[in-house]
């Protein structure tokens, strides 16, 4: 059986199917339209990372532009000098702090030897002055002994020279004489008996550390000079400690300007821009190296203001990259309005934005992915334009 191909084309049933199709494939094509709030002047956009110097230096060996940091990684970004700038200060101090905790240790070491030594000097005068204080005592009682047996031997030939004297056989002078030899032996005994008294208190005060002589006060000399040499040593252990303090905080500033001469970079970043000349030299505060935060994707979407009660934030969104059949899944976090201020510094692409229009602006997060499923060879798609759709409320 032969068709007729011209009768098949101008048949009525050929032309009903041959419109249905074109009514289908033009509904397919402007369904998200209809349904959908679209646009295509959006683009990806995500934050800057903006690394300054600590301190004043040399830029070190930067990572090429593009470098992504699959897993986080060290940068180093200066090459810091032990002999100029805020590093090489430090430096001296804590060596300055150094010597001088060197120099007092010595002191207190020479100043305890000399204290241990004056301490067995105070300790053999303290055992010889209570030895000599003993035998005085014993030889002052055997003195007031001997005194007091010839004081009564006195007062017995007192006794007798008196009795004779009444009987006539002793003249006035020989009384007077045995009265006076008397007297005498009498205040002598008195005399030592006093000595006894001195030196019993004198060694009753050495018993307790205080000597009474004629060259001293209540300490010998190298009781003195021990209390002399105790205040000196509470003077240089004060230095002792405050050097120490200066050292110990010298050290902690220079492990801190060491530790942030570097950078660890997080996993999922990757190197934006440097702003200074590996080399170059570099006040404190000057920026260096720009790194972008790829896991922190955005899109930003600018809309009619019109618009700006038909999204809302925390609604889902549809983006896919202009020349691109991948749909990805994102969620709106913020909305600005058309007379905002856009801070742009730290953002890797600019606002797309018609200048002078009235549009707001929809920042539209992407979901995280795995830092190891980024194309990092596309510098992770920042810049690139998009399309987004937002569900429209029927």
């Amino acid at each position: 059986m032969k068709i007729n191909a011209q009768s098949f084309l101008r048949a009525r049933s050929t032309r009903l199917v041959l419109a249905a199709s074109l009514i289908a494939i033009s509904a397919i094509g402007f369904a998200p339209y209809v349904f959908n709030n679209v646009s295509t002047q959006a683009a990806i956009n995500a934050p800057l990372i903006r690394l300054a110097a600590p301190v004043d230096g040399t830029v070190a060996e930067l990572p090429a532009d593009g470098r992504y940091f699959a897993r986080p990684a060290s940068i180093r970004l200066l090459d810091l000098s032990q002999d100029t700038g805020e590093v090489a200060d430090l430096a001296a101090q804590a060596d300055l702090a150094q010597a001088q905790m060197d120099l007092a240790s010595r002191q207190l070491a020479e100043l305890r030897a000399e204290e241990h030594r004056l301490d067995k000097r105070a300790s053999a005068f303290s055992s010889a002055t209570r030895e000599r204080l003993g035998e005085d005592r014993g030889a002052a009682i055997a003195d007031l002994r001997g005194c007091h047996a010839e004081r009564l031997q006195q007062a017995s030939a007192l006794t007798r020279v008196r009795r004779l004297a009444s009987d006539g056989f002793m003249s006035p002078a020989a009384v007077e004489k045995a009265e006076a030899a008397a007297t005498r032996t009498s205040s002598e005994c008195s005399s030592a008996a006093a000595k006894l008294r001195s030196i019993e208190v004198t060694e009753e005060a050495a018993r307790s550390g205080v000597f009474i002589g004629d060259s001293y006060n209540d300490a010998p000399y190298a009781t003195q000079q021990a209390d002399r040499l105790m205040l000196q040593r509470q003077s240089i252990e004060k230095t002792l400690s405050d050097a120490t303090a200066q050292h110990t905080r010298a050290k902690l500033r220079l492990k801190d300007a060491l530790g942030r001469a570097s950078y660890r970079a997080p996993a999922g970043t990757l190197v934006w821009a440097a702003t200074a000349s590996s080399g170059a030299s570099v006040r404190a505060g000057e920026p260096i190296l720009d790194l972008v935060d790829c896991r922190r994707r955005f899109v930003q979407v600018a809309l009619p203001e019109r618009k700006a009660e038909a999204v809302v934030p925390g609604g889902a969104a549809d983006v896919r990259l202009i020349g691109s059949d991948r749909w990805m899944k994102g969620r709106i976090s913020s909305i600005s309005g058309a007379a905002s201020r856009r801070e742009e510094r730290l953002l890797a692409a600019s606002t797309y934005s018609r200048p002078g229009a009235r549009e707001i602006i929809v920042d539209v997060a992407l979901s995280v992915s795995s830092t190891d499923t980024l194309d990092s060879s596309r510098r992770c798609d920042v810049g690139r334009l998009a399309e987004v759709r937002f569900s429209r409320t029927l």
